[in-house]
């Protein structure tokens, strides 16, 4: 138990990882959602999109709240659509920057979480992994206290530390049990995605199967070994770094940007928040 204790009640030396992760979540959400404006009425208005927004909604439960939905019940109050659609960019954008101001971080997080789930839901066709994570990311800066002598910042911290490294892990465990990633099948047809050919043509590099064989074990393992080599202060740091350059790679190479930004962030947040710690090491420590 005294073990237990000491692993969710590490000393804080500043908040420097709090704040780097509310101002970089908070420009993320910003740039994320300006440049969805071009297209932001084709994907989620109900009379101006690409799809018909009864094709849309057909998979969303009638309990689910998102804008179409808004927009129709405001519009029996004689709001007209435009409007409604007007004041929910305005005050998406106010939130976060009233985010990345810091002002009332928990309040301001949980208004912006409610009306980005509100637009994730509004078009499932169009949410994807970096949708998911920003609401994880906003979920965290609610219940995330911005004070240094909270008693419960260093738990909530050390949730997050931990629910990076179960993401990392389980991706690169469910990449093992299959055999596309230990042949390299999985790396081939990424590289042959039509997203991803578009901008840098690599596919010349399906002519040298073992190079897609040992990218594919070496992702897989990179995720799977993340908890065991980021708890350990020696390794923490490069194999942090290591995941980042996947990252990288993974946005230039198949256009996922947003994605890739959001999981560099976390991984520096993580970085930060464990660099933070008075009494940072591998938690096998003797009683």
């Amino acid at each position: 138990m005294n073990k237990l204790y000491l692993l969710f009640n590490k000393e804080q030396n500043n908040l420097f990882w709090l704040d780097f992760f509310r101002i970089s979540i908070s420009i993320f959400i910003i740039i994320h959602f300006v440049a969805a404006l071009p297209d932001f009425n084709n994907l989620y208005s109900v009379n101006e999109g690409v799809l018909s927004y009864d094709v849309v909604d057909v998979f969303v439960p009638e309990y689910i709240i998102n804008l179409p939905k808004i927009i129709l019940f405001l519009n029996n109050f004689g709001i007209p659509y435009a409007a409604t659609i007007l004041g929910f960019k305005i005050i998406y954008i106010a939130s976060a920057l009233i985010l990345l101001s810091g002002f009332y971080q928990n309040f301001s997080a949980a208004i912006l979480l409610l009306m980005q789930i509100v637009l994730t839901k509004s078009n499932l066709y169009f949410s994807y992994g970096a949708d998911f994570f920003t609401s994880i990311s906003l979920f965290y800066l609610v219940i995330l206290p911005p004070h240094l002598n909270s008693s419960a910042l260093p738990f909530f911290k050390k949730v997050f530390q931990i629910h990076v490294c179960i993401v990392y892990f389980f991706a690169g465990f469910d990449k093992l049990l299959g055999i596309n990633w230990w042949n390299g099948e999985s790396i081939w047809k990424a590289i042959n995605l039509p997203f991803a050919t578009s901008t840098y043509d690599i596919t010349f590099l399906g002519n040298y199967p073992i190079l897609l064989t040992m990218t594919g074990l070496a992702t897989a393992f990179l995720e799977l070994l993340y908890p065991f080599f980021v708890w350990n202060k020696k390794t923490s740091n490069t194999w942090i770094y290591l995941i980042i350059l996947m990252h990288v790679g993974i946005a230039f190479i198949l256009n996922l940007y947003f994605f890739s930004a959001i999981m560099i962030i976390w991984n520096l947040a993580l970085m930060f928040s464990l660099n933070n710690e008075k009494d940072y090491r591998f938690y096998s420590i003797k009683a």
